[in-house]
């Protein structure tokens, strides 16, 4: 299986271009929304400045397989996960105003143990009010400011939601709203996920892009910027019965050496 997922790597490698910086446009994964401001500290005194000879650590550019899974998945060997080139994943933890996946918090505890970045995503509900369905993602999503905790992330998609969905506008008002009370709440910028039939009929990229995207294409590399890419939802991983979604986010991280 290993071998199946290298190769999977490598071959998306090529189509992704190992481009530059575009990848990755927006903040790190690991960034809190600033919460403080400070002033500027006192120059120091030029009898007392020197110049530094130590250089410092380099940073890389890695390339980092993940993925995403609900209870649909059933039960996930984590272990196998994180030893078939797994390091990332964003599990399902709520939908609208009460709805919580009864697997969540598990799989996010034991991805953490085995080493695995760990996230929640929404399951947004077109016709429920957006402060309510943040108020409920925030309360399952607890701490996440800190550790290896991915930034809370929404799923805006038409199936399973109303059949008549609300204006376009009053929509994005509350999608709106949904991701200024997660900020807040959550001390963490969220990342916005929009189905391919979602963003045709209402178009939100554009008035969005001040936030990360996680942007869904199946058939090679996204036409606008994203901060994670959605190749696959027929990924085969060691853990997990069936296809999953399969991700791919770039990082510049320190390589030991």
């Amino acid at each position: 299986m290993r071998r199946r997922l290298a190769l999977l790597a490598a071959a998306l490698l090529v189509a992704a271009g190992c481009s530059g910086e575009d990848d990755n446009p927006k903040t790190p994964l690991q960034s809190p929304l600033s919460t403080h401001t400070s002033s500027e500290p006192p120059a120091p005194s030029p009898s007392t400045t020197r110049p530094s000879t130590i250089p410092g650590p380099e940073k890389e550019r890695v390339r980092r397989l993940g993925i995403d899974a609900s209870h649909h998945q059933g039960p996930i060997d984590w272990d196998a996960v994180a030893n078939d080139g797994i390091s990332f994943a964003y599990l399902k933890a709520t939908e609208g105003t009460t709805y919580t996946d009864p697997t969540f918090a598990d799989h996010r505890a034991r991805a953490h143990d085995h080493g695995l970045d760990g996230g929640g995503y929404h399951y947004f509900q077109l016709c429920s009010p957006g402060v309510e369905q943040a108020e409920h993602f925030v309360s399952v999503l607890g701490d996440v400011r800190s550790g290896n905790h991915l930034p809370p992330a929404v799923d805006l998609e038409i199936a399973g939601s109303c059949s008549i969905p609300p204006p376009r506008q009053v929509l994005l008002a509350e999608v709106r709203a949904f991701l200024r009370h997660v900020a807040d709440a959550a001390g963490r910028e969220p990342v916005v996920y929009l189905y391919p039939d979602f963003e045709e009929r209402f178009g939100f990229a554009a008035e969005l892009d001040d936030y990360r995207q996680w942007v869904r294409s199946l058939n090679g590399r996204p036409t606008r910027p994203f901060w994670i890419w959605q190749q696959t939802d027929s990924g085969s991983v060691d853990g997990i019965e069936g296809p999953v979604d399969v991700n791919v986010m770039w990082r510049h991280e320190i390589i030991p050496r």
